[in-house]
């Protein structure tokens, strides 16, 4: 285990986690792969049976152009609504993990913000932490559940790490490390 930090992304209400196996935070590391074409259609071609099972058949390119697309909007928007220091649209754009949880929020809830295309496959995952969020990871989610696939469901295991070690760092883990 190592320990990585949970830093400010944007004036306090926007952190990611940042992985000891990696040298750029959660966020960045969605930037590179959602905004690399290669690594997108490796992605598709591996999980095609998946895409077509819930939007159709389509080609990968445009698969993949899709995804840049709106990974790029998500992104964007993400950062513009960082800008409110109290968070508030951030709450909006970042919904409960758990659909039976819609309409409440608490500490330490976890969160799933969508692509911002119809119908998105991309989702950002966080942890609401006081009036600021953390993002632990995104995925491209293609099944209904997120114990279907490995990549979503190690990006669950993120979310509850996360949340059980800001849980037990209470009220001083404004500014932490993650021991993972």
């Amino acid at each position: 285990m190592n320990i990585v930090t949970i830093f400010e992304r944007s004036r306090d209400c926007l952190f990611a986690v940042k992985y000891d196996d990696n040298k750029l935070d959660a966020l960045e590391i969605l930037q590179e792969t959602w905004s690399d074409p290669e690594e997108l259609r490796k992605f598709f071609i591996q999980y095609k049976k998946d895409y077509e099972a819930y939007y159709g058949k389509a080609r990968i390119s445009s698969i993949v152009e899709i995804a840049i697309d709106d990974a790029d909007l998500l992104f964007e928007t993400l950062f513009k609504l960082a800008e409110d220091e109290s968070g508030s649209h951030l709450g909006e754009f970042l919904k409960p993990l758990h659909n039976k949880e819609a309409g409440k929020a608490y500490d330490l809830q976890q969160l799933k913000g969508y692509g911002t295309l119809n119908n998105s496959f991309l989702r950002v995952y966080a942890i609401r932490y006081g009036n600021s969020y953390v993002i632990t990871g995104g995925a491209i989610k293609l099944t209904d559940q997120m114990k279907d696939r490995k990549h979503t469901k190690d990006e669950l295991y993120k979310l509850n790490l996360v949340r059980d070690y800001l849980q037990e760092k209470g009220e001083e883990g404004e500014f932490v490390y993650l021991d993972i």
